[in-house]
């Protein structure tokens, strides 16, 4: 939550975050499966109750529930998620009433098609990180709002392509300057 709230004092126009869900159905905000990068314990998430995440870290440090992120952080949001994370995170977005500030994405096409069927309102971008770009009936086929390429996948004749058809391209991981600038230069829409 403290960098989630930096980010939004900075001036981020959308914070990107990955909710994973607990044993006991809760859906939480982890990048990863496991406790094993941040806390050296290599419990998965998906084993252990809400109880038992909330007693990992200290402080500040501790993993959030989606549910808090989505009350105390107002901006818009891309929520990264899994097929064992549809149901929960579109139930923690509704009851926030939070549908237009959420874009939901993923490369698990099968997930992204349960959530059209669950949500037809559902903000999607289609998560990419196959070398050649997804055919473009798949992103109609979806509804996606955003192509979300991995930032070396991104050029200008791809942005173009999604572009006539109405649509917007978010790219990630992109942390260095040189980068930035190419794909920016590309025209994408968001980093």
């Amino acid at each position: 939550l403290p960098a989630f709230a930096s980010a939004v004092r900075e001036g981020a126009d959308m914070v990107e975050l990955d909710v994973r869900r607990t044993s006991d159905g809760e859906i939480v905000v982890l990048h990863d499966a496991t406790l094993s990068r941040l806390w050296g314990d290599e419990r998965n998430v998906a084993d252990l109750d809400l109880v038992a995440v909330r007693e990992i870290g200290r402080g500040h440090t501790r993993i959030p529930t989606f549910r808090e992120v989505l009350h105390q952080i107002d901006v818009p949001m891309m929520v990264d998620l899994n097929a064992e994370t549809v149901e929960g995170a579109l139930h923690e977005v509704r009851q926030a009433d939070a549908m237009a500030r959420a874009l939901f994405v993923t490369g698990n096409v099968a997930a992204l098609r349960r959530l059209r069927d669950l949500a037809p309102d559902a903000r999607i971008g289609l998560t990419w990180v196959e070398q050649e770009p997804p055919p473009l009936a798949l992103l109609r086929e979806l509804g996606a709002e955003y192509w979300n390429p991995m930032f070396r996948l991104v050029t200008a004749d791809r942005v173009a392509d999604v572009h006539r058809m109405g649509l917007k391209v978010s790219t990630w991981t992109v942390d260095k300057p040189r980068h930035m600038a190419r794909v920016v230069a590309a025209g994408v829409d968001a980093i």
